[in-house]
C-alpha cells in the first residue's frame, strides 16, 4: 500500500482526493482538516489543539486560527475531532483499523461536516505516506477533498487573492 513516486497521481486515482490548487469557493467556505498525532497531551478530555500537540498539528492551529476558519482533526477514534468539541483522551493507532474500521469512521467524518454546513473539505499533511489511511477515510467520506503538504502554498494563493 506504499505509495509510488508518482503519489500526487495516485491519491487522486485512487482516494479521488484532488491536490489543493484552486478550490471553488473562498477559503473559510471549506472545512479544514489535519490528522491526529501520537504526540497527546494526555490529558482526559479537551479540544483538539489541547490533545494532539506534535509540530505538524501545532502549525496547522496556527494556519487555520490565524485565518479564523473553522477546523477539525481526523481522529482513529472518533473519526472527526471539531475545533469546538471536547472529547476524551485515547490512544489507537491507525494500525489498528479494520477496513469497516476507516468506513465507518468515513461515515462519521460525512456526518459530522455536513452537520457544521460545509460540503468540503481540505487535509494538510507534510508526510502523504503517513496519510493513507486518512485518505482511506476521507474516501468513504464521499466528501470533495482536497489535499496539500505545504500551508505556505496556501499562503501564497491567499495573499494573491485566488480561490483557494
Amino acid at each position: 500500500m506504499l505509495l509510488t513516486s508518482n503519489w500526487r497521481i495516485e491519491i487522486q486515482e485512487r482516494w479521488g482526493t484532488q491536490l489543493l490548487g484552486h478550490l471553488d469557493r473562498p477559503i473559510r467556505d471549506v472545512l479544514w482538516i489535519t490528522r491526529c498525532s501520537k504526540t497527546k497531551n494526555g490529558v482526559c478530555c479537551g479540544m483538539p489543539k489541547e490533545l494532539y500537540v506534535s509540530a505538524v498539528n501545532k502549525h496547522f492551529y496556527r494556519f487555520v486560527e490565524e485565518r479564523g476558519v473553522r477546523y477539525g482533526v481526523l481522529s482513529d477514534k472518533y473519526g472527526l475531532h471539531l475545533d469546538d468539541e471536547r472529547l476524551p483522551y485515547y490512544d489507537v493507532h491507525p494500525s489498528q483499523l479494520t477496513k469497516q474500521d476507516r468506513q465507518r469512521l468515513g461515515r462519521l467524518v460525512r456526518h459530522k461536516v455536513l452537520g457544521q454546513g460545509f460540503d468540503q473539505v481540505v487535509f494538510y499533511s507534510p508526510s502523504p505516506l503517513m496519510s493513507i489511511p486518512y485518505f482511506e477515510i476521507l474516501h468513504y467520506s464521499g466528501l470533495r477533498t482536497f489535499y496539500t503538504t505545504n500551508l505556505t502554498f496556501s499562503e501564497r494563493c491567499e495573499a494573491l487573492s485566488c480561490h483557494l
